[in-house]
């Protein structure tokens, strides 16, 4: 008996539709399919188990594009709980790395909002009566932040209004609510201004050569200059109603709190980059020595004038006695020529550093000018002039060539 390809079951019939893929959290579109308006589109509803296809490309533009699953979802779980809304920018996913050691970096995640998030939350539980500040108060050794009690025990005091010319020393925030057993409470957090500002390195630069260099000190950053009072007021609260409502806000930071993090996240971000370069400057292969070779030219003239001064390299007698005052003083002229500025203009930060100028320095402030400016001047000279750069560069002085410190600028190289 034959059996034709209509008597054949479903499962073994080469036309038979394939077998449809079962629905998971990561495939899911039914509430895709249900949404009858635009403003539905990234909607967060009741019944959803998992982010949408179109909520999970848009929380791509918010940085999580490369996160994992288990992140995705405990994020999602974040959201859920506490009625923030990621897509109008009320909570964040933020994605960091810390030091293992002998280990690669570890990729964590934090919860972060604002501090309005925190007052969301907090009123949503039903639980919330008021909060009171927050407050601040100056440094622990200044008298008048100190009153005494009626019961003669020293209080520290606090204002509602923060009127010092520095930053203050401390805030602090109360919230008042229901604890989950219905008594009424009161829950209070302080928060000190030296652990939470965020701070940088602060440098200075050489007069001489332009570089810059750490002085070992440590300078407020970003808002904290300006707005310091303001942000140790949110960090404040933000860890005031973390202390009343915990199970809501667990996990949880206010942008603030994190600003130290974000700023060692910078710091690390930058050791790698140096990290990078140096390695990929070791690879790059480096010359060898260059030798240039050249002829002895005799002068066929009887005369020669002073501006016989091509030279490969000084000579014995041009390095063997140490320069005099006016030839340095005229050495500075000559690189000013050489560089197409004034011996005002080149000393200008030299002479900020030093509080004098070139007609009060000794000998040894006028050398370490000049070592200063030297790379500055063989450089504006090879432009117009190879031989005197060279001379310059192996250690000569131009005023030993030529005293006219003229010569060696552009235009007379131009009308020579």
């Amino acid at each position: 008996m034959t059996t034709t390809q209509q008597d054949k079951p479903a499962a073994a019939r080469q036309d038979a539709p394939a077998a449809p893929e079962p629905i998971t959290p990561l495939n899911d579109n039914r509430a895709e399919m249900a949404i009858q308006t635009a403003d539905q589109v990234l909607e967060i509803t009741s019944d959803q188990r998992f982010w949408t296809k179109a909520q999970r490309s848009a929380l791509a533009s918010i940085g999580l594009k490369d996160a994992p699953t288990h992140e995705q979802v405990a994020f999602f779980h974040i959201c859920k709980s506490t009625g923030l809304d990621p897509f109008r920018r009320e909570i964040y996913y933020i994605a960091r790395k810390r030091k293992v050691y002998n280990k690669p970096d570890e990729l964590f995640y934090t919860a972060q909002t604002g501090i309005d998030g925190f007052r969301h939350i907090g009123q949503r539980t039903k639980r919330f009566i008021r909060r009171q500040g927050p407050f601040w108060t100056g440094p622990e050794d200044d008298p008048k932040w100190w009153t005494e009690g009626e019961d003669g025990i020293n209080r520290r005091r606090w204002v509602d209004v923060w009127l010092g010319d520095g930053p203050p020393a401390a805030a602090m925030c109360r919230i008042e609510h229901y604890s989950i057993a219905g008594d009424r409470t009161v829950s209070q957090a302080v928060a000190l201004f030296k652990e939470f500002a965020v701070t940088k390195d602060e440098w200075t630069r050489d007069p001489y050569s332009g570089d810059g260099s750490k002085t070992g000190n440590k300078i407020l950053s970003g808002l904290w200059p300006v707005m310091g009072t303001h942000m140790i007021g949110k960090v404040a609260e933000a860890q005031a109603w973390r202390v009343a409502f915990p199970r809501e806000l667990t996990g949880i930071y206010e942008h603030d709190e994190m600003g130290r993090a974000d700023a060692e996240q910078r710091e690390l971000a930058r050791d790698e980059g140096a990290a990078r370069r140096r390695a990929a400057r070791s690879e790059v292969p480096q010359p060898g020595p260059v030798v240039i070779r050249g002829t002895v030219v005799e002068s066929t003239t009887a005369d020669s004038g002073p501006d016989d001064y091509q030279k490969s390299s000084p000579s014995q007698d041009d390095t063997a006695e140490p320069p005099t005052l006016d030839e340095l003083r005229g050495e500075v002229r000559a690189y000013a020529a050489a560089l197409g500025k004034s011996v005002t203009q080149i000393t200008r930060r030299w002479r900020e550093s030093n509080g004098k100028n070139t007609t009060e320095a000794t000998p040894e402030e006028l050398s370490q000018l000049l070592d200063g400016l030297r790379d500055h001047a063989v450089a504006a000279l090879r432009d117009h002039n190879e031989e005197a750069a060279q001379y310059l560069a192996d250690g000569g002085m131009l005023v030993r060539q030529n005293p006219d410190h003229r010569v060696w600028g552009r235009r007379a190289a131009d009308q020579a």
